[in-house]
């Protein structure tokens, strides 16, 4: 049997709506940090180690063949690889974590009245706090070290906002859509894969052929790589339209996966 929301007391203090939803998710994040790093001694600081190994790994494998694009620096390869790395695994990692959410908490749902949202915004919200305390500053800190450009420093936060977006969208379209097509966590592990590998991430954009470039350009992750690299490694004129797109990109796939989880959570608990 469902428990239902108690009325406060007379003149006891109340929250909003969305005060109460904030709340409940910083719970449920903080929660799964704390049993996803329970008894390891670095803690949040493990998800450094996947960008920093990968980069690694490319820089040692195609830093050499491709340090021509990059003006002939085997660093700004390092660097342009890791940022890359930075947007395609935060945003992998938490919509991977966000998308079964509804399901593993079924039981949670079936017994409190919780907002099912909770469940993949705390997934979301998890994975941005780590990665503020681990990749994010180190970006910002390739942002002061190459571009020395102060514009270009204060739009690094922005660029990070529209990666969350974009991630929330995902989050929620794709955690409502399991609860009623169990394949889709293989399906969303091909299609991962694909936009992987369709974001210029250890290779430069110059080496797709023309024809292919119009997939590029649709790949949200891959535009969001772009105006990452943007605003921490470019040099000269800031070029605004690749940070625009990334904003957009990320209000657009917030705006549709709240409304598609909007339309179908009212059938989760027969289905859960």
């Amino acid at each position: 049997m469902s428990a239902t929301l108690s009325i406060p007391p007379l003149g006891a203090p109340t929250t909003t709506g969305s005060q109460r939803l904030l709340a409940l998710v910083r719970i449920a994040a903080l929660r799964s940090l704390k049993v996803r790093y329970r008894g390891t001694f670095l803690g949040v600081l493990w998800s450094f180690g996947n960008p920093v190994m990968m980069t690694t790994v490319y820089s040692v494998l195609f830093g050499t063949a491709f340090a021509k694009y990059y003006d002939g620096s085997v660093l700004r390869y390092l660097f342009s690889t890791f940022v890359g790395l930075v947007v395609v695994t935060f945003f992998m990692n938490a919509t991977s974590e966000a998308l079964i959410t509804i399901v593993a908490n079924g039981p949670t749902l079936n017994k409190i009245a919780v907002p099912p949202a909770v469940f993949p915004l705390a997934a979301v919200s998890a994975n941005l706090f780590q990665q503020s305390l681990t990749t994010f500053p180190v970006v910002l800190l390739v942002s002061i070290l190459v571009t020395r450009d102060p514009m270009r420093i204060a739009l690094v936060p922005v660029v990070v906002a529209a990666l969350a977006l974009l991630t929330i969208g995902f989050a929620l379209g794709l955690s409502a859509l399991y609860v009623f097509f169990r394949d889709l966590s293989y399906i969303w592990g091909i299609a991962g894969f694909v936009l992987w590998l369709t974001s210029p991430l250890f290779y430069p954009a110059s080496l797709v052929p023309a024809h292919v470039r119009v997939w590029f350009a649709i790949n949200p992750i891959g535009q969001v790589m772009g105006a990452m690299r943007e605003v921490s490694l470019a040099e000269g004129p800031i070029h605004f339209a690749p940070i625009g797109l990334a904003l957009a990109s990320g209000i657009v796939a917030c705006v549709a996966g709240a409304l598609v989880f909007r339309a179908t959570q009212r059938d989760f608990m027969d289905l859960l």
